[in-house]
């Protein structure tokens, strides 16, 4: 997990350090500097979660002193720590855009906690923001249409704001149905920790409400994940909710050291960001069905070979990455010809529909059944090797072999299917090589009895 920052401008940079090294800000990332000219370089090169700051001489104006440190880092948290509580400068600081102010007389004693709720407890939202400002802020999200980037920079925006040690956005499933999906992560070193995570607690962090609903980690009983060690510090967990559509909702969920109040929840920002994302999400659900069109095949309503292409790149990737294996089933209706001739094409193609459908109830969700082409199919098995592969195509073989086709229209046709499998990484590594092994051991069915399933010769093909 990325590690919050905090700049501390002090030229008693020893005495500062020691009042923030306690317990309760443990992880954070201190950089304590003792003149103005190292703070300045510091702010022009890095992001700070908050900024606490002494003025270097009594002779330095409050005002302009804020002023200077706002204009080089104008969306940050500062806390300005004082001398005397009577005066001007009080007055000067808040009006100049300081988030908090603090005294020296009590410093030890408020510094840490000052600086704790503004990592932790979303104060960092409170400050005062100009349009202009809540604009930029949002900007990321709302020119984004592409499903995967934006939940990514949903979760990111809301670390900026919240101080999020972690985030999960995921799509509710149904009671008794469909699980829970999860778009996108943040703050994970594993990917299975969140997956794992969202499996076993998803249904939980769907929370009813309209806005944000903070739940205690305590209550999800995280101790007997066994997979949950991140949350020993995140007592709180923030579910953040978007209502694409009666019935269809995305959640954001927020780990959080400290639990913000009322006023941070409906702070100007957190809700404004909220109708913005939610908006985001809202056309980029449009975008990815309009783009689902150039996928689907208008016949069949099955993928298309173009889809092909798509998610056999992103299974090789997924495969590269985590040690999994998936096959490639080819088939192709025997003497097909035959049908057209006999029956006419309108015939043919509700036969082509019924067979899609067949082989679409043959396989798991997470599986692809792709019209390739006239009536060649076909099918890719995730997480599947070859032994299974064949066990999956023999049902297939068998489900063809004793349906009747076109029963509606009376004609109760049979058909039977010749099927070849190729398997990702045993007999081929690359795109086109797979394909074409399975192909091949399609067309040995094809030469000898038909209605058989072959599983293909391995080659070394890099």
């Amino acid at each position: 997990m990325t590690a919050q920052r905090v700049l501390i401008l002090a030229s008693d940079a020893k005495r500062m350090e020691g009042m923030v090294r306690v317990p309760s800000l443990k992880g954070v990332h201190f950089s304590i500097l003792s003149d103005w000219k190292s703070g300045a370089e510091a702010l022009r090169k890095e992001n700070f979660s908050v900024i606490v700051a002494r003025k270097f001489s009594k002779e330095q104006g409050t005002d302009a002193y804020v002023t200077d440190l706002l204009a080089l880092a104008p969306k940050t948290s500062m806390i300005l720590i004082l001398g005397e509580k009577e005066g001007p400068s009080v007055l000067e600081a808040l009006k100049g855009g300081v988030s908090e102010i603090l005294f020296e007389e009590s410093l030890a004693d408020t510094l840490s906690p000052c600086v704790e709720k503004y990592l932790f407890s979303g104060y960092g939202l409170l400050r005062r923001m100009s349009l202009d400002e809540l604009f930029d802020f949002c900007i990321p999200v709302i020119t984004s249409t592409d499903m995967g980037l934006l939940a990514t920079t949903i979760l990111e925006k809301f670390r900026e704001a919240l101080g999020a040690s972690f985030g999960i956005l995921f799509r509710s499933g149904e009671k008794g149905g469909r699980a829970c999906a999860m778009l996108a992560s943040l703050g994970f070193a594993d990917d299975i920790v969140p997956a794992g995570f969202l499996r076993r607690f998803g249904e939980a962090l769907a929370t009813p409400g309209s806005g944000p609903t903070v739940i205690l980690s305590d209550t999800l009983n995280a101790s007997a994940s066994g997979a949950a060690d991140f949350l020993a510090e995140n007592r709180i967990l923030l579910s953040v909710p978007f209502e694409l559509a009666p019935g269809a909702r995305v959640y954001a969920v927020l780990g959080l050291r400290g639990t913000p109040d009322a006023e941070a929840l409906n702070s100007p920002l957190l809700n404004f960001f909220q109708r913005q994302a939610r908006l985001a999400l809202i056309n980029a659900e449009r975008s990815a069905a309009a783009q689902s069109l150039i996928y689907i095949d208008d016949l069949t309503k099955l993928y298309n070979g173009r889809y092909l292409n798509v998610v056999l790149d992103r299974e090789m990737k997924r495969s590269e990455r985590y040690r999994n294996f998936f096959c490639v089933l080819f088939m192709d209706i025997d003497f097909f010809k035959r049908v057209n001739d006999a029956h006419g094409h309108l015939v043919g193609s509700q036969v082509l529909v019924e067979v899609g459908a067949v082989l679409r109830a043959c396989v798991r969700d997470s599986d692809t059944v792709v019209r390739y082409g006239g009536d060649e199919f076909v099918v890719l098995l995730v997480e599947t090797n070859a032994d299974e592969a064949m066990i999956v195509a023999e049902r297939m073989r068998k489900m063809i072999e004793s349906e009747l086709f076109v029963k509606a229209a009376g004609l109760g046709i049979r058909l039977t299917i010749s099927i070849g499998i190729a398997a990702f990484p045993e007999h081929a590594t690359t795109k086109q090589a797979l394909l074409n092994l399975a192909d091949q051991a399609m067309y040995r069915g094809k030469e000898s009895t038909r209605n058989v399933v072959y599983l293909a010769h391995a080659k070394n093909v890099p």
